[in-house]
């Protein structure tokens, strides 16, 4: 039987609203689901769900946190599975077109944090994709960049998920052929290493291949994506134990979305 592995740093709980409210860091906090857990019996077995499973993660981890009762049903790998459901709905996860983009993403957490009486304290996004016009004002840069990634990382109440494109060699250029949602749930002592949950790994995998490194594109480097040609000059090359990939793939950072919740 698969089971999401948890990790909880039990140090001390305060009384919240009929929840105990947990300490420990993010990293500690945070579960390590698999979008691909045969139990959960996703559409296209979960290849498409990466971006409902890592914000799943990151409310579970506000909900122990922050003692938030009614965010999240429970904590069992049941109510996680259910979790992801909802959020696959609210994002319009959709297989047949790639999965998740980060407009979707966007509108659907508004919608969740909406139904379970919650507010967005924060809802930011970085990113050279396009997004509707009901949420141009959360899009505040198109390159994202390391230092506002590091900040909202170290934020006890902020959950910061990275979409990684993945870039392959043709010709003279790169092309993207889809993307992949991570969480940040730390930092590392050097500036560009971060400590992540990637839910395309196994539980236990995710648990000790933790580590991903983003690191400055400073030439020019001529991509096709949806936008058609662009210059990923500026943007960060993503590697490292923690996003395994392919040889011809080069896995660059096409977006970060930060946000947290509040009553």
């Amino acid at each position: 039987m698969s089971t999401c592995l948890w990790v909880t740093l039990l140090v001390t709980t305060l009384e919240t609203g009929g929840w105990a409210q947990t300490a420990g860091s993010k990293a500690d906090l945070t579960p390590a689901f698999w979008q691909r857990d045969p139990e959960a019996g996703f559409e296209d077995e979960g290849l498409m769900h990466c971006a409902p499973t890592a914000v799943s993660d990151g409310l579970i981890y506000l909900a122990q946190h922050n003692g938030m009762t009614g965010l999240v049903a429970g904590f069992s790998h049941g109510n996680q599975i259910e979790l992801i459901k909802e959020l696959a709905v609210d994002f319009d996860t959709d297989p047949s077109v790639g999965g998740t983009n980060p407009d979707k993403i966007l509108t659907g957490l508004q919608t969740f944090a909406s139904a379970k009486g919650y507010k967005l304290s924060k809802l930011e996004l970085k990113t050279w994709r396009g997004v509707t016009a009901a949420n141009k004002k959360f899009k505040i840069g198109t390159k994202p960049d390391i230092g506002w990634v590091r900040n909202a990382a170290r934020e006890e109440d902020a959950i910061v998920i990275l979409n990684i494109g993945w870039y392959y060699k043709e010709g003279d250029g790169y092309t993207r052929k889809g993307g992949h949602w991570i969480e940040v749930v730390g930092d590392e002592t050097e500036e560009s290493d971060f400590i992540v949950r990637n839910p395309l790994l196994e539980p236990a995998r995710q648990m000790k291949a933790t580590s991903v490194t983003l690191t400055s594109i400073d030439d020019d480097l001529v991509v096709t994506n949806e936008s058609g040609k662009a210059n990923m000059k500026g943007y960060y090359e993503a590697d490292g134990p923690g996003l395994p990939h392919g040889k011809t793939v080069k896995p660059i950072l096409d977006a970060v979305i930060v946000f947290g919740l509040a009553k």
